[in-house]
């Protein structure tokens, strides 16, 4: 029998008593008397009840949001201990941007679901994940320095970037001789955040993107590609995204006499004495894989 904390939770993300009842096979009788015990001891409302859902208050959605922390973090200590030390087991739950997560990070979880079987993985897309706590994030992968001081950034590598182009669009714009000649060319951007953001040269020189023109965008880097590919402007993204296109012509690298600096990658976890060992292990793997990207 689960306890009565680990049944409110999955109240909660079941989203009412009698699914949670269904589930594990228990009368909803007994899980509505849990769940009043629970609130007795707690003296707090954690539900506001209909026949329909069971949604919890205010109240009972900050206590499962804690209590769904301190029950992950347990399911890791007991994994860790029931397993040898070789073994890595629990749930690893991870936040990436989708293409860090498509070339990097996903071909690691293969590798360590298949080296591990007690191990289970999540991972999670996108930008609007900056909370690790409330969404139970053991990590976060990120492209830059973080503006977030509650989180623990560890540096696990650079990404090389370049600037690169079509030979059909320079041939009808003209090459660019040197930095300053960048304000006369199209630029396909990632996103308005990066129009904002100015290229910096390993020589100290800097670009303002404001300079620039573009009138593409594209939060996809395989997409960024392809109009790149459609001679429609100049990228700044990662070598290894036109390493292959670079390699056969099909594009070439932009003012290769003024290398760009590359991306920063950082691991944010929340900021604790104890790192579990799945988490140490990915991380280990991850800065190994880093640190063979070609500049």
């Amino acid at each position: 029998m689960l306890s009565s904390e680990a049944l409110f939770v999955r109240v909660v993300e079941v989203g009412s008593l009698k699914k949670a009842a269904e589930e594990l096979n228990i009368e909803p009788s007994t899980v509505s008397r849990k769940i009043a015990k629970l609130e007795a001891r707690l003296n707090t409302k954690l539900f506001h009840r209909s026949t329909v859902r069971t949604i919890p208050t205010e109240s009972g959605l900050a206590y499962y949001e804690g209590l769904r922390h301190l029950l992950n973090a347990q399911e890791t200590l007991e994994a860790e201990l029931f397993c040898n030390q070789t073994q890595i087991g629990g749930l690893l739950r991870i936040a990436t941007t989708v293409d860090l997560g498509d070339y990097f990070i996903a071909p690691i979880l293969t590798k360590m679901l298949k080296q591990h079987p007690q191990l289970r993985v999540e991972m999670l897309t996108g930008s609007n994940l900056a909370d690790l706590p409330k969404y139970n994030i053991d990590v976060a992968i990120r492209i830059g320095k973080p503006a977030n001081s509650d989180l623990y950034a560890k540096h696990l590598g650079t990404i090389p970037r370049v600037l690169v182009s079509s030979p059909a669009y320079l041939a009808n714009t003209g090459v660019p001789k040197d930095i300053d000649d960048l304000k006369h060319h199209q630029f396909v951007f990632y996103s308005k955040e990066q129009t904002k953001m100015p290229i910096q040269f390993e020589s100290g020189y800097t670009f303002e993107f404001s300079l620039a023109q573009g009138n593409v965008m594209a939060n996809s880097l395989r997409s960024i590609q392809q109009f790149v590919l459609a001679d429609l402007g100049i990228n700044w993204g990662p070598r290894w995204l036109y390493e292959d296109a670079i390699a056969s012509g099909e594009l070439v690298e932009v003012l290769p006499q003024c290398p760009v600096k590359g991306f920063e990658i950082n691991a944010l976890y929340t900021m604790s004495q104890y790192l579990p060992r799945k988490v140490r292990w990915f991380l280990e793997a991850l800065e190994s894989e880093l640190a063979l990207v070609k500049s």
